[in-house]
This record gives structure tokens, sequence and C-alpha cells, in this order.
């Protein structure tokens, strides 16, 4: 039988991770407000106008030009992973997962490129190891599945970057003018999703090209440099261009809000970027407990430390190059006075080839390796090191987060310590052997519990806290309904005071339905010329003609242009009439959403100013659960719902699969459920 090639091996290990840790739960509906909700609602509106990105494609509420939440033209950031998002749902048809596809890509890419970068200089087990815990990562997982205020344009940045260099490196090794071109292609790819944090790769290929000149390391010719300047020039600046001609006043606001980010007094003019002011040193102690959690402050900066003394003293093209990368970037990013999390990410890749490399290296060192143990050993460590924090005080007032944080500190003077102690034992020749074998173990031993068991509990605990969260919507049912059912010129308008928690419910309705939808009361003369009709989606009973919603739906349709009697309860309803003092529940309904939670609806009749409801589901074994029904889960206060007919409150319960009965107050006994569905 053939032997199947390391490499297969190992990149079919990484492809499995991305697979297993990235896609489950990708189509969960709760779309994270501010980047997600924007971008998707963009991302939706390109299915109709690939070149004039919008929110709002008529805005008839005349929004300041940079509004770029409710505003209509938009520019706010490079469409790339936006464009990507429309085409995968042009394909096939408009879903979350569908749009977050590109995360996966995206990461991915990035996490194979930790491999393919670092299979030579720290071996095939440490890159492998280092690429699957990327993916592992709850940060990575956040950002994938959109539960940050950064998403599918940061991860999409960090795929191209990752292949950038992959390619940049191979171009070098084979002197390939066409993976120079193809290098330069990932580069423009990577302008078009996050603008100038994508050009990491110019500056490596023109320092490596001027190391060539010189004599100092490999790097790519003249020829292949000006091809791969020619080739992401190419991918980049016609939308550039384009944008800049076509829309020049808010091109110009938006350039503006780039440059924010990177000097100091321009940020403090923004209030979008002012509240991401940040001290010199929050890259190393904020953004990285942020970004690479669960791993202490300390180990980042000892690999980068150490990938930029093996880069100068072997010359290595692989490591020259990410260090090229990772120490420019954090760098940058450290004298910019904007320090937003995901703004790191596109050098996470590198970071995490300056861990392979660290791990593999300190096998055999047995200074660096008591190193390792000491950076690794510092969250156990804390609490008996605060006899650090007067020394820890007395730094330099420029590293704020350093003075006024445990943990980096701490965690460097531990590891300098220990790399001492040892350095001074390993002078005894008796001790070396020992010293070697024992230190390389343990650094080996404590790497391998952070990077495998302790990364992926805590990408669990976060899949579990996000969980709930994910599942959550009051606009997905209705949004696909009015998507089908309303004309192209339809202008929706929602009956709702309030957002779900983490939410802005109209863009997701936007989303869901690819129509202009509004808060507010109904301004029945937007759109009149343009022939736009005008319809309602609210959490009630109204005096207009319902149209066709799933029964579990959180919202109804109303056609507001036809007045008609409040609509009984909608078919498929299973009837209660439970009389709970306050209220009546007239009845339940569900949605199953395929997850570890179904999404319930029930509709009440209030007799005065409803109160919360609490509902117990009876599940089997004897198990049952109880859930409140708050009012406002309707997403107006209680009392704007003393006069209605009837509505509904939304909630998450267990699976309707697993649930025996429903138990409300009032009820004598608990009444079986109707599956139906």
């Amino acid at each position: 039988m053939r032997r199947i090639p390391l490499d297969v091996l190992c990149v079919s290990a990484i492809v499995t991770t991305a697979l297993v840790a990235l896609l489950p739960g990708l189509n969960h509906p709760g779309i994270h407000n501010w980047d997600e909700a924007v971008h998707l609602a963009v991302s939706r509106g390109l299915m109709d106008t690939p070149l004039r990105p919008h929110v709002y494609a008529e805005p008839f509420h005349q929004p300041p030009i940079d509004d770029w939440i409710n505003g209509g033209l938009w520019l706010h950031k490079p469409l790339g992973a936006m464009w990507f998002a429309a085409l995968s749902m042009s394909i096939t048809g408009v879903s979350t997962g569908s749009a977050r596809f590109v995360s996966v890509l995206g990461m991915g890419a990035a996490a194979l490129g930790v491999f393919f970068l670092m299979r030579a200089s720290a071996g095939r087990f440490w890159s492998t190891i280092a690429a699957c815990t990327l993916l592992v990562l709850p940060f990575t997982y956040e950002l994938t599945q959109g539960f940050m205020f950064g998403d599918m344009t940061d991860t999409s940045l960090a795929g191209c970057l990752a292949l950038a260099m992959v390619l940049l490196v191979m171009s070098i090794q084979r002197d390939s003018l066409p993976l120079a071109a193809l290098a330069g292609i990932a580069v423009g790819l990577g302008y078009l999703c996050k603008s100038t944090l994508a050009l990491t790769p110019v500056g490596v290929a023109a320092v490596l090209s001027a190391g060539r000149l010189l004599k100092l390391t490999a790097g790519p010719t003249l020829r292949q440099l000006a091809l791969l300047l020619a080739c992401a020039a190419t991918v980049a600046l016609p939308w550039s261009l384009y944008a800049q001609h076509a829309y020049p006043d808010l091109w110009a606001i938006e350039s503006h809000v780039t440059r924010s980010h990177l000097f100091l007094d321009d940020a403090r003019k923004n209030p979008s970027i002012v509240m991401w002011i940040r001290p010199l040193d929050a890259v190393f102690n904020e953004i990285h407990l942020r970004t690479l959690e669960p791993f202490p402050e300390a180990l980042p900066l000892l690999a980068g430390l150490w990938l930029l003394y093996r880069a100068l003293r072997t010359r290595e093209l692989e490591t020259t190059a990410v260090a090229l990368w990772l120490w420019p970037t954090w760098l940058v990013l450290s004298l910019a006075p904007a320090k937003v999390p995901a703004t790191s990410w596109g050098a996470v890749t590198a970071v995490f080839c300056a861990l392979a490399l660290l791990l593999r290296d300190s096998f055999r060192r047995p200074v660096l390796a008591a190193a390792v143990v000491g950076a690794l050993s510092t969250p156990f460590l804390l609490p008996r090191l605060a006899f650090l924090a007067p020394l820890r005080n007395r730094l330099p007032a420029a590293l704020e987060q350093t003075r006024n944080t445990p943990g980096l500190f701490e965690g460097l003077c531990l590891a300098l310590t220990l790399a001492l102690v040892v350095g001074v034992l390993f002078l005894v020749p008796r001790a070396r052997r020992p010293l070697t074998l024992g230190l390389g173990f343990s650094s080996a031993a404590l790497a391998l519990y952070f990077f495998v068991p302790h990364t992926a509990l805590a990408h669990q605990k976060m899949r579990e806290a996000r969980r709930d969260v994910g599942e959550r919507t009051n606009t997905k049912e209705a949004g696909l309904a009015a998507a089908k059912l309303l004309p192209k010129q339809a202008l929706v308008w929602m009956r709702m005071e309030m957002d779900a928690p983490e939410q802005f419910e109209h863009l997701n309705f936007m989303f869901w339905s690819g129509r202009m939808a509004f808060k507010g009361n109904p301004r029945l003369d937007w759109g009149r010329a343009e022939g736009y009709r005008h319809y309602l989606a609210s959490p009630a009973a109204e005096p207009f003609a319902s149209l066709e919603v799933p029964a579990g739906s959180a919202l109804r349709l109303y056609d507001l242009s036809v007045p008609a009697p409040l609509p009984e309860l909608p078919p498929g309803v299973q009837h209660l009439e439970v009389d709970t003092g306050s209220a009546v529940v007239k009845g339940v309904a569900f949605i199953r959403t395929g997850y570890a939670r179904d999404r319930w609806a029930f509709f009440v009749a209030p007799r005065r100013v409803p109160e919360t409801l609490r509902v117990t589901f009876h599940l089997g074994g004897g198990k049952s659960e109880t859930v409140p029904l708050p009012p406002e889960a309707a997403l107006r206060p209680r009392a704007a719902f003393r006069d209605a007919a009837w509505f509904i409150i939304p909630t998450l319960g267990p699976r309707a699969d697993q649930v025996e009965s429903i138990e409300l107050p009032g009820t004598t006994a608990p009444f079986p459920l109707a599956r139906g569905g």
C-alpha cells in the first residue's frame, strides 16, 4: 500500500479542524449588532447593485451622508468580503451561513499559511499543532460566527495575507514570476477586504528584495517585485478609482476616517474612533489578552522576540519573511492611536508561526525552554507574583497598560528569571543533558496542554456562552416571508421600539427580506412618487390584511393599504386559552432551528398591562425547564400592549422534539404539545 505523504496528512488534519471547529452553527440566525449587522445588510444590497453599496437603497429618511449604520450609500469599508458574501448568497440562497462562509475560507487559509510557512523551520508537528490551535481559538470562533465588532472583513484579510506570504516565499524559492503575480493578486484581494492593512506583504517583498541586492538574504528579483506590485494594483485600484470618481464626497469622508485610526489629532475629532484610543502598549496587553485567549500575554511577545532573533541570526527566508510581517505590524499598530481587537488579526498567522518556531526550538534549548515554561506558568503563579507590583509601577508612563495591569510584566520577569537560572545551571557539564531533556519535555508538555485541551475547553466555553445569542432572532421568518410575498418596491415599517440584545432588528429584517425596513410610525408619503407600497411588521394583531408568515414567527406581516378586522390566530398555532390572571395565553407555536434550542412564540391576550409569565417545558425522563416570558421580548414596552387583541412573546426554549408538555400559570395540569411545528 502506498504511503500517504506527511504533508497531505497534516493538511487534512488542518482542514478537518477548520470544518469541525467553525462550520457547526455557522448558519445561526442571530446577527450581531454593529459590524456584522451592517455588513450583511450591505452584502444583501450588493446582490442587486454590485457597484453601488448601500444600507438603504432609497434613503427617504435623509440620513447624514456618513451614517454608516442607517445611511444610504456605504463606503465605510472595502467590499471584497461583502462581494463574496453576495455572490455566495446569489448561488446558494440568502442565509447567514452562506454569507459567513468567506470567514471559514479565510481562517482555513490562515491556518494553512502557518503550516506551509513554518514546516521547514519549525517542523510539521508543531506547525500543524499551531495551525489547528489557531482555528480553535475562541476569538477565531467569534469572528467567524459574527459575534464580534469584526467579522468577515477581518477573517478574509487574514486569509489573503497568509496566501500572499506563502506565494511570495514560494516565488522566491522557485524564482517564479507566475507565483509572484499570484502573490500580488492575493495582496490586491486583501486590500479589497481591509484596505491598507493588506499591504504588509508588499513591504516584506520590498525589504527582502533590498536584502537580496545587498546579499543579506534571499528575496524577490526586481522583476518579481514589480510584477507583484502591478498585479496588486490591477486588482485593488479599479474599485478605489471608481468609488472615488462616482462618490467623491463620501469617499473623502471615509478616507479621513481611515486616516483617523493612524493619527492622534484626527482620532480625537472622530466620535466613532475616540472610544478606541489606547496607549502605546495596548497591543501586547489588552489586544493580545482578548484575541489570543487563553494564552498568557507574555507568550506571544516571547515568541516574537525569538522569531526576530532567529531571523537575524540565520537569515532563513521563511523566518525572515514572517519576522518582517509580524514586527512591523505590531509596531505600526502600537504607534497608531486607535486599537480595536480585530485590527491585529491580519498578523495572527505570523503570531502562530512564531509560536510553532518557539516550541520547536525550546525542545533543544533548555534556556529557551525555561523561558517558555515561565511564560506559560504565569496564569497559575500570578497571585504569588504580587510582590512585583511596585517594580511594575515604576515602568515608563508610556507603558500604561503594562504598569497598571498584572500579567505581561510578571510573565516576562518569570520567563527571564527561569532562563537565567537554567543558564547558570547549564554551565555545569553534568547538568546539561538532564536539563535539556527535562526542560524540553516540560515546555512541550505545558505547551501542548495550552494548545490542545486548554484552548479546546476555552473554545467550548465561548460556544456555550454564545449559544442563545446565536439562535435568537425576531426577524428571520417574517423577513424570509417578506422576500417571497412583497414587491421589490416595498417599505416595511417595524412596530417595535427596542432591539433584542446585541441585535439591530431593522438591519436584520433588511438582510432576510431584501426590502427596506424602518422603525417608527409609518410615513405613507415616503416613496409614493416612486411607486413604493407600505407594509407593517408587528408582534401584535393589527387592523390590516395579514400576510402568510410561519406560525412560530415573532412578527406578523400586514398590508397597510388594505384595512381589515383584527386577525385571528394564524394557522399552525396550537390553541390553548389559558387564563393566567393578567392575560390569557391563547396559543403557542414554535420554529425548529436544527440547533440545541428552538424558538417559541406565545400568543397572549392581555387584560391590563401584561406581566411577566413563566412557562415550564416538561421534557422526557422527568426533566423540566422553566423560562420567563417578559412582554418586552416583543421589543415594545409592556404598557404598549395593554389594549392589544393579542401579541406574541417570543422566547428560546428546549427543542420541540424533547418537549412532552407545557405548563403555564393558571393551568391545573400540563397540556401536551402538538408537534406539527
